[in-house]
């Protein structure tokens, strides 16, 4: 399952980049979904992939009932992993998957910031909340060395960060990348944790 709210969807950005994964995930028979923001660019082109597209609405009035919506969502389908990218969608998640253990959380952090993760006057706070919970997931995706050392920094611990493959062939490297880290936590899931 991936997660976004970047409404945006720029050319290049994550969101971009996990349309080869979800078209490889789909090949090899995965049930992929996609929760984006209602009237996302990135839904129809997931859609057309095979994904199964699910729009919601981030309550930014209330939070807890989108929360809420969100672990009803984990618990009815259970994925093996939930990949979200921006800081509401990333923070919403992990909050939400507390109380889903079977669900592995999954985030990717860009260099490019989204207008979703690197905001005024917020930041401090959004990222004090983004930086604690964090350290839960288990996995975090970066694409540049600084980055990654911006996560080290924030308490995440240097095994579970993935840097993003970049330069010629790294579409075909992300993919592989991607599909090996999901196997990971599905071997995880069936070894009972």
């Amino acid at each position: 399952m991936f997660i976004s709210a970047n409404p945006r969807h720029d050319v290049g950005g994550v969101e971009d980049r996990w349309f080869d994964v979800m078209a490889e995930l789909i090949r090899l028979g995965a049930n992929v979904r996609f929760l984006c923001l209602m009237d996302s660019p990135a839904g129809e082109r997931a859609r057309a992939l095979g994904a199964h597209v699910d729009p919601y609405i981030l309550d930014k009035w209330n939070i807890v009932r989108s929360r809420s919506r969100l672990r009803k969502y984990l618990k009815r389908y259970v994925p093996v992993a939930a990949h979200s990218t921006g800081l509401e969608a990333d923070l919403l998640l992990r909050w939400a998957a507390r109380k889903v253990p079977s669900v592995e959380t999954v985030h990717t952090v860009a260099a490019d910031p989204q207008g979703t993760r690197r905001r005024r006057p917020m930041d401090a706070l959004m990222r004090r909340f983004d930086e604690v919970g964090m350290k839960s997931a288990a996995a975090v995706v970066v694409d540049t060395d600084a980055t990654r050392l911006e996560v080290v920094l924030a308490g995440v611990d240097a095994g579970r960060i993935v840097t993003e493959p970049s330069g010629e062939g790294s579409t075909r490297r992300s993919v592989k990348m991607h599909l090996e880290l999901y196997r990971k936590l599905m071997a995880r899931r069936g070894e009972g944790g």
